[in-house]
């Protein structure tokens, strides 16, 4: 799709409203429904070519499947709020990213 401001605007907002709403319900919600959520904001990530949005929800997905009770989502999180807001051209910054996440976790 093409990139353009205002919508993007829309999307990211739309993204953002969903993170929060998963967030808030993820305890809740059966690893099926929560990860079905989670493809749904990666897909609308991946149309408008937000990669590190991709990345770091399939990053999520993996570790929420490996320890469903102890995975320290709120991370997880943090970091796909952070890039919501990378421009379509931002995928070096998914490694990064997930980096912050493990040294996060072994703090």
């Amino acid at each position: 799709m093409q990139w353009d401001e205002d919508g993007v605007n829309v999307v990211r907002a739309d993204l953002h409203d969903r993170l929060d709403m998963l967030q808030k319900a993820g305890a809740k919600l059966t690893m099926r429904d929560f990860v079905s959520q989670l493809a749904t904001i990666r897909t609308i990530a991946g149309a408008y070519g937000m990669i590190p949005v991709v990345c770091l929800a399939e990053a999520l997905e993996r570790a929420v499947r490996n320890q469903p009770r102890g995975c320290p989502a709120d991370i997880y999180f943090e970091r796909l709020r952070d890039a919501v807001g990378c421009g379509p051209t931002a995928a070096t910054v998914s490694e990064p990213m997930l980096a912050t996440i493990s040294l996060r976790m072994r703090a």
